[in-house]
């Protein structure tokens, strides 16, 4: 069985410990890059997910492991809101799956 990793800020992240989901609690870009590749390359490690606020420092990072590996690594808003980072992101993600952006439109 996959496991579900998310990485962020604590206070953003802490909930989804209840759900089972293993947390990434990161306070730098460095840390937020060392954990990205750590989760990338654990092959029991099936889906990433980054809070928008992290994500945003490092989105060059995260393209990158999304054409290396088959994890799904998704960008989520916390808890003040959303940037619409993820919106765009997902979008992205989606018009390479299907071929045209319908979330966007």
């Amino acid at each position: 069985m996959y496991k579900i990793v998310i990485i962020g800020g604590k206070e953003d992240i802490m909930p989804y410990q209840n759900i089972g989901v293993e947390i990434a609690s990161v306070k730098t870009v460095s840390e937020t890059v060392t954990n990205l590749k750590k989760f990338a390359s654990d092959p029991i490690t099936g889906i990433i997910l980054i809070t928008e606020d992290v994500a945003g420092q490092c989105l060059d990072m995260i393209n990158e492991l999304r054409n290396k590996t088959q994890k799904a690594i998704t960008i989520i808003p916390t808890q003040i809101g959303s940037k619409q980072t993820g919106v765009t992101e997902l979008g992205k993600e989606v018009g390479r799956a299907v071929g045209i952006d319908i979330l966007t439109m």
